[in-house]
């Protein structure tokens, strides 16, 4: 069984390593950005903690302020979260592929899937009446099996296969939830990209020297999970991409939001960045695009074999304890997830993994850092970024105004991964992140833009 393990390993990594290489962006001959040396945990709660200790008294009143704000947000009608309608998925000849359903929390979830994961001497223990395998893959970054199982029936015959676990696996069986992409179109029109380049944000005369203090003198490797790239747009012409699916093979799915998070991110990538890309979302309708875990865990699989400098997520949904292990081997590892906090309003409950301790999680601003109305507000907000009305590209090669964290996080990511690259250590890395953010609301780190406003 061990050397069946080993096999299993290696050529699950060969093969990410091979699929990456397959590059589809302008490039042809490939110089390979090295991995940064210095790969530690971020400690990243005990920057949070020092801030909110700096300035406790201070945070003491904004917490009274915000509760107080949060109240009247939902005495009067401010967004808040909205439960999904959960929809019936089809493949590309039209038959039904899978059901979406509203589970706990009103989050959504394939109905009758469930995930978990596994030692190679776990195996045995699911054996059982009521469940089905649907796939399995050996997940080297994880160092488990990901079992994808389907459980016919109710509640009970759920509850009847958790029980009949060991202890230690109970808590891992979890639903195979849906994430969905953060944004929402501002403005539907359409033009050239030949008369309108991708613009900057001029809101403050900070602006410039900010672009100065960021500016990378050396390449940067990226890793993104979203949807697929218009690798062909101009706005990509100076990095190289190179990208995966991890959607079966009949499902539709779109690259109008991956393409627009990729351009923001490219736009603060220095010539010849790598972007190593995922792609998971499935099309839900005309507006909104969903992500299964059992797809998410593969391409973190995936991007941590690659050993790249950030994982931009522009997606939310709920917390589940297979991708806050998934999150927690990537700090371990030494790769800071970079994700957008949600679009359900001030008044929301947390949404993952931006949530997640080792999560850095990014709200969005308009024009005059005034922050986005339906942007999630919490402790787990660590950095806020232009995010409303942005100009970003459009597949064949054109451009969109779209609007929402998810087009907040890709200038967070880049910004970091470029700190990175310059100082090779994490946590000075985030520090001085934090530093070179402008301070906006509550002085100090707050739950609305966290430890404040980083610019283009």
């Amino acid at each position: 069984m061990k050397s069946t393990v080993l096999c299993a390993v290696l050529l699950s990594i060969n093969s990410a390593v091979t699929s990456a290489q397959v590059i589809s962006g302008p490039g042809q001959v490939i110089t390979s950005v090295p991995p940064v040396v210095e790969r530690l945990p971020s400690n990243l709660s005990r920057l949070r903690q020092q801030a909110e200790s700096q300035a406790k008294g201070i945070l003491d009143d904004k917490g009274n302020t915000v509760r107080g704000l949060a109240n009247q947000a939902i005495n009067a009608g401010t967004p808040r979260f909205t439960v999904p309608d959960a929809s019936t998925i089809l493949s590309s000849n039209g038959q039904p592929a899978f059901q979406e359903i509203n589970v706990e929390g009103g989050f959504l979830a394939i109905d009758k899937e469930w995930l978990i994961l596994i030692d190679d001497n776990q195996i045995e223990h699911l054996t059982h009446a009521s469940v089905a395998l649907i796939e399995k893959q050996f997940m080297p970054s994880l160092s488990k099996w990901l079992f994808r199982i389907k459980i016919e029936g109710n509640g009970e015959e759920v509850s009847s296969f958790r029980n009949s676990l060991p202890a230690e696996l109970r808590s891992q069986l979890s639903r195979n939830h849906v994430y969905l992409s953060q944004a929402k179109i501002q403005r539907a029109q359409e033009q050239s990209s030949a008369n309108i380049p991708l613009s900057t944000n001029e809101n403050t005369a900070n602006t410039s020297q900010l672009e100065k203090r960021f500016q990378c003198s050396q390449p940067l490797r990226m890793g993104m999970i979203d949807t697929e790239i218009d690798h062909e747009h101009s706005s990509f012409a100076h990095i190289d991409i190179a990208q995966q699916r991890f959607l079966e093979d009949d499902i539709s799915s779109s690259n109008e939001h991956g393409t627009s998070v990729a351009s923001i991110m490219a736009k603060a990538l220095p010539k010849h960045s790598q972007l190593f890309n995922a792609n998971v979302f499935y099309t839900r309708n005309s507006i909104s695009r969903g992500a299964t875990l059992s797809a998410l865990l593969k391409a973190i699989n995936y991007l941590a074999t690659l050993e790249v400098d950030a994982i931009n997520m522009s997606l939310a949904g709920p917390d589940n304890p297979l991708l806050e292990i998934a999150i927690g081997e990537l700090d371990q590892a030494g790769i800071q997830v970079i994700a957008a906090v949600g679009n359900e309003g001030p008044a929301s409950l947390p949404l993952y993994p931006a949530a997640y301790t080792q999560t850095l999680g990014v709200t969005a601003v308009d024009d005059k850092n005034q922050i986005y109305r339906w942007a999630n507000q919490g402790d787990y907000v660590d950095f806020a970024a232009p995010g409303v009305s942005i100009e970003t590209a459009a597949p064949l090669n054109k451009f969109i105004r779209q609007t929402g964290t998810s087009m907040a996080a890709p200038l967070v990511s880049a910004k970091y991964a470029c700190v990175l690259r310059t100082l090779n250590n994490r946590h000075r890395a985030l520090e001085t992140l934090k530093q070179k953010a402008i301070d906006v609301g509550q002085p100090g780190r707050d739950t609305v833009f966290g430890f404040g406003v980083l610019l283009r």
